[in-house]
């Protein structure tokens, strides 16, 4: 009877929970039924029966986990599922990992259980439709972890590591249906979560190894017992770990060209930000510059030059087992050294092996290279020096020479004083600016360094570049008032100005140079190609000017203008000193200084004067005109 009993007691109280279940989808069964949250936003209170019904808890009833839902109608506002009633462990690491002290600390955006595992739709995390089962843990943790103003928040403060964790190698091998592949919480755990400084964090730099030999055992006991591993062991942080090497999400295949381990990568992305840094070369008794050396061998210049099969550092030195040299395993272990080249160079010899190590002060070799080195230097400057000076002399002679033909022969003045002045300082500063500029730009390359050298500080070149921008401005304000006063420089802006007949005449130039016709263009006092070139220089004297000022006074420029005017001003500055000195270089210094019917030099532009065959030859038109108005003043 007793039995009997407590059965009808067990029966009736089912009955009563299905009821109630039944009443439940009642109202939330219609997918229209909805509430308006504290902060005003529209929230759905529909749940799908069946999936409810094929979850883990479809054969619970709504009171089992919402406890306080009582009466008909239920309260309006229910208090939050707590899960530790059946998930006790589970509740208790949450408490204790990163997730759970932010949520105590009342960080409104901390998940709690139901943001990772869902509502009314939690299925076993084997199940595919979990949230958190290992292929759709990248996107449920990405929710927040690819927020804007979570993401960046500096206690996480990982640009899109979903995003990268899907183009790595876990990434794509779960995408492609390999559940058993590294997801989220294979490397930083489910509930308890902890901060990457965190001692007994499995991302900690010191438990990374651990971490990663769950999957890559065999690679973590060869890390392990290597220079790195055993360094990282006696606490030294700066020893590098798995991730320093592969990356954190972002883990590529050795084989692809973008992943840091790749060959081509290797020495200069992996191993050159650590061993490049002298001070860790000379804190840790490492030979001082390791980078540069394997540059400068054939070995480092054929990797630069992108082949696949040049030795890097690892073909040496070995790529989890690296050892110290003094270590008899080492594969740069005298003993082994011969065998390590010989996988790339078969029949090495001893010889040969160690011709290729990196420099050294205690290097014989070395040591020999470094006096033949200094020797052809000294070599080159006697040699060559003595060369450019031989040739100076015999082109000096020929300018003296083409001076006293000049003196000779009859000349038009081409140009007046004034005009020599101002092409003079638009010369010298001109010159002054790029060379100025461009040490700022290059600081590293050789010609800066020599200017460093004889004693230009950066206060002195800022100096210097701007009195060269202040007289080539100058020079210009000169030239637009001798322009608009000057009784000599009548008709030269009128004259300067471009027209139909500038199209005409270059092709007409094209074709005679091209032996197509014997016709030569009738250039007048400016061809087209004078009126080019002052035109141009009108142009990038006001930029350079407006993008200088800009960059000379930025606080004042920012108060008048947007803040991106800065870094266009810097940009513009920039491209436009590039196009004006290679134009100045590559096309006024041949039309107007090293032409070949010029040779050695035409001198125009600093006496004022042409031969009158010259003119007759080069500007017809305009030396008609001159002796045209020299026969009218003669009579």
């Amino acid at each position: 009877m007793k039995k009997l009993g407590l059965l009808s007691a067990l029966l009736i109280f089912t009955g009563f929970n299905l009821f109630a279940q039944t009443s439940c989808f009642d109202c939330h069964g219609d997918s229209s039924l909805t509430r308006t949250t504290e902060t005003g936003a529209e929230e759905s209170l529909f749940v799908h029966d069946g999936i409810f019904k094929s979850s883990v808890h479809g054969s619970f009833t709504c009171v089992d986990c919402h406890t306080d839902a009582t009466g008909d109608p239920h309260p309006g506002e229910l208090e939050a599922v707590n899960c530790s009633g059946c998930h006790g462990e589970a509740e208790q690491h949450y408490r204790e990992g990163i997730h759970g002290k932010s949520m105590a600390s009342g960080d409104s955006d901390a998940p709690g259980c139901a943001d990772c595992h869902g509502t009314h739709d939690i299925f076993a995390g084997s199940d595919t439709l979990s949230h958190v089962h290992a292929v759709n843990q990248p996107k449920t943790c990405g929710k927040c972890h690819q927020k804007p103003g979570i993401a960046e928040r500096p206690a996480i403060r990982l640009a899109h590591p979903v995003e990268r964790f899907e183009r790595g190698i876990h990434g794509r091998s779960l995408a492609a249906g390999n559940d058993v592949a590294a997801t989220c919480t294979t490397c930083h755990e489910s509930h308890l979560l902890r901060p990457a400084n965190d001692p007994d964090s499995p991302v900690n730099r010191f438990n990374i190894s651990s971490t990663c030999g769950g999957c890559h055992g065999d690679i973590q006991a060869e890390y392990e017992s290597s220079i790195h591993g055993t360094a990282l062991a006696d606490g030294i942080a700066d020893a590098p770990t798995c991730t320093y090497c592969h990356g954190e999400h972002e883990i590529l295949s050795s084989q692809d060209p973008e992943s840091p381990t790749a060959a081509n990568n290797l020495s200069e992305k992996t191993c050159a930000p650590c061993h490049g840094v002298l001070r860790l070369n000379e804190k840790y008794g490492i030979i001082a510059d390791p980078v540069n050396s394997y540059r400068a061998s054939y070995h480092g210049l054929a990797t630069e030059r992108g082949s696949k099969v040049a030795a890097n550092c690892a073909s040496c030195h070995g790529v989890h087992n690296i050892l110290p040299q003094s270590d008899p395993a080492s594969t740069i272990h005298v003993a082994n050294l011969t065998n390590t080249c010989g996988t790339c160079h078969p029949n090495a010899s001893e010889q040969f092996a160690q011709s290729y190590i990196h420099a050294s002060e205690d290097s014989l070799a070395d040591a020999l290279s470094e006096y033949i080195k200094v020797a052809y230097i000294w070599l080159i400057v006697a040699v060559i020096g003595g060369m450019v000076l031989h040739n100076l002399v015999i082109y000096s002679s020929y300018v003296r020479a083409k001076l006293r033909a000049l003196k000779l022969s009859k000349t038009i003045q081409r140009f007046n004083k004034q005009w020599v002045a101002q092409h003079v300082l638009m010369f010298l500063s001109f010159t002054t600016l790029v060379i100025t500029g461009f040490a700022l730009k290059f600081p590293d390359a050789a010609w800066a360094r020599l200017f460093t050298h004889l004693g230009m500080t950066e206060y002195s070149r800022g100096l210097i570049h701007r009195i060269a921008a202040v007289v080539m401005l100058g020079a210009g304000f000169y030239h637009l008032l001798w322009l608009a006063f000057a009784k000599g420089a009548k008709g030269e802006l009128k004259a300067l100005l471009p027209g139909i007949n500038d199209l005409r005449h270059f092709f007409i130039n094209m074709k005679f140079h091209l032996g197509l016709t014997k016709e030569r263009p009738n250039f007048a006092r400016y061809g087209y190609v004078e009126k080019a070139e002052y035109w141009a220089l009108v142009w990038g004297t006001v930029i350079m000017a407006l993008t200088g000022f800009v960059l000379w006074f930025p606080v004042t420029a920012t108060y008048l203008l947007p803040s991106w005017i800065i870094k266009v001003s810097e940009t513009i500055h920039y491209y436009e000193a590039w196009l004006a000195t290679l134009a100045i270089l590559l096309y006024h210094m041949f039309f107007a200084i090293f032409h070949p019917a010029d040779y050695p030099i035409n001198l125009a532009g600093f006496t004022g004067k042409i031969t009158e065959e010259e003119a007759e030859e080069r500007f017809p038109a305009w030396y008609e005109e001159v002796k045209e108005k020299e026969e009218q003043a003669g009579d």
